[in-house]
């Protein structure tokens, strides 16, 4: 385990994650628990806009595609919100063209990462890298 100052802290960063990718959610919530961050998750969109209400965390971190309500939406819902329109949301997913990047800024993300590509012999964190969780 990484020492962590985060760890000896009282409040920790609130972090919710939202994807339709149980493995996905699980590999970065793994890797941010062990760096000292207080990690939520929904597996939809509908319930991403719920528990970012319920616990207004510090940041989120999106997907785009996702069955029910795209990232797109749920993050257009979020700035439309009163309550929810300062969280800062950093779009994560394997959408990469410059279309679905302004797409995102223009709808009030601060970031849009893309996801890395499997690479043969890697480890599942290596597999879902964005330069958030290396900069965390």
């Amino acid at each position: 385990m990484r020492n962590n100052p985060n760890k000896d802290h009282e409040q920790r960063h609130t972090i919710l994650i939202v994807d339709d990718n149980t493995t996905n959610l699980k590999v970065i919530a793994s890797y941010l628990n062990e760096l000292g961050f207080r990690v939520l998750m929904a597996r939809h969109g509908e319930r991403g806009l719920q528990r970012a209400k319920q616990a207004l965390p510090d940041i989120i971190l999106l997907d785009v595609m996702m069955p029910d309500i795209d990232g797109f939406e749920v993050c257009r819902l979020l700035k439309e919100d009163e309550l929810t329109k300062d969280i800062p949301v950093v779009f994560m997913t394997a959408l990469a063209s410059t279309e679905h990047k302004v797409k995102g800024f223009s709808i009030g993300a601060v970031d849009y990462v893309t996801k890395c590509r499997r690479v043969a012999n890697s480890s599942p964190k290596r597999n879902y890298c964005t330069k958030y969780t290396a900069q965390i």
